[in-house]
This record gives C-alpha cells, sequence and structure tokens, in this order.
C-alpha cells in the first residue's frame, strides 16, 4: 500500500473560513506579544546599563570622597570636648565618693 501524498501546483487544501480567521488572529496576536516583550526587554536592558552606570559614579564619589577641612576642624573639637567631658566626669566622681 502506498499513501503518499502527492504535492504539486494544482493541489488545494480546504480549510472553514473561521478556523482561517482564528490562526491569522492568534498568529497577529503572538506576533505582537512578541514584539512587546522584545521591547520590554531592551527598555529594562537599557535602564541596567543606565544604573549601573550611576552606580559606578557614585561609588567612585563616595570612594574619593574627601571631607571639608571644617568639618575635619569640627570632628576634632567634638572629640576634644569628648575627651574633657570624660576628665570631668571622672573627677566629679571623685569628688563624690570623698
Amino acid at each position: 500500500m502506498s499513501d503518499h501524498v502527492k504535492v504539486s501546483e494544482e493541489s488545494s487544501v480546504a480549510i472553514p473560513l473561521k478556523n482561517l480567521i482564528s490562526i491569522l488572529t492568534a498568529t497577529a496576536i503572538a506576533v505582537v506579544g512578541y514584539y512587546r516583550i522584545s521591547n520590554r526587554i531592551s527598555v529594562l536592558e537599557n535602564q541596567v546599563t543606565v544604573n549601573l552606570e550611576e552606580i559606578e559614579e557614585n561609588d567612585n564619589w563616595i570612594d574619593n570622597f574627601e571631607p571639608p577641612a571644617e568639618v575635619k576642624d569640627s570632628v576634632e573639637r567634638v572629640r576634644d570636648l569628648e575627651g574633657r567631658l570624660i576628665i570631668l566626669e571622672t573627677l566629679f566622681r571623685i569628688e563624690m565618693d570623698k
């Protein structure tokens, strides 16, 4: 038995119009969906690139940050005052224990 299908220029296929429209609609929806997903991925990749560049710039700024001289001076004075406060508290306790 030879059940070979012969296809030629004169071959025809019969498909209900309703099914053909459904197939074309499904194909159109798939194409639009693929385009939207592909576009969204491209946008997200671009955002990641921009964010990474900004993070790198911020990281470099943090690494190279040098506080102004006024801030350094204020920190030194606060530390000196803290030390003096400890001395005064110690002397006060000694006086209270007498």
